[in-house]
């Protein structure tokens, strides 16, 4: 069992089913081709998960609350379509380079993700939190929210559209 898989049973066992994007679902076969974990230097108790899932990055923000029996809300973030990042992270994942290329492969997908997530760090935390607005740049999925802030109108993306 994954971490997705463990992460879901333990919100089941609380009553919370989870929510998934739509679009670039994926199944629980799908593995991180690189995962990194990181406490938020600047947002305290917040922690960020790093992952290049189906050769996409993807980044979890698990931020504390006060309320809600998790005591967090959880938002998945992705590249917009839009972004041209998406394309070379993609492209990347796939090359089969020299063996030199492969030895470093490893370490250069995880600094890419890391330059990668601070960026879509930076576009999220710009965002309107209460009411799930953010640049265009991002897209945000709201994977569980201990309480509804505003209606979401007006929002990249709110509970209703996934």
């Amino acid at each position: 069992m994954n971490i997705d898989e463990q992460f879901e049973n333990l919100l089941a066992d609380l009553g919370v089913e989870m929510e998934r994007p739509e679009e670039r679902q994926y199944n629980g076969n799908s593995i991180p081709e690189v995962s990194i974990f990181q406490a938020s230097r600047d947002h305290y108790g917040v922690f960020y998960r790093l992952d290049i899932i189906d050769r996409f990055p993807e980044l979890r923000i698990m931020v504390p609350v006060d309320s809600g029996d998790a005591k967090m809300d959880i938002y998945l973030v992705r590249l917009s379509e839009r972004t041209p990042l998406n394309t070379g992270i993609s492209e990347m994942s796939v090359y089969q380079g020299s063996p030199a290329y492969e030895r470093g492969r490893e370490a250069t997908m995880q600094h890419l993700l890391y330059a990668v997530a601070e960026m879509m760090k930076q576009l999220f935390w710009s965002g309107d939190l209460q009411c799930l607005s953010f640049p265009p740049e991002i897209t945000v999925y709201p994977i569980l929210l201990s309480n509804d802030g505003c209606s979401h109108h007006g929002g990249d993306r709110g509970r209703d559209q996934l």
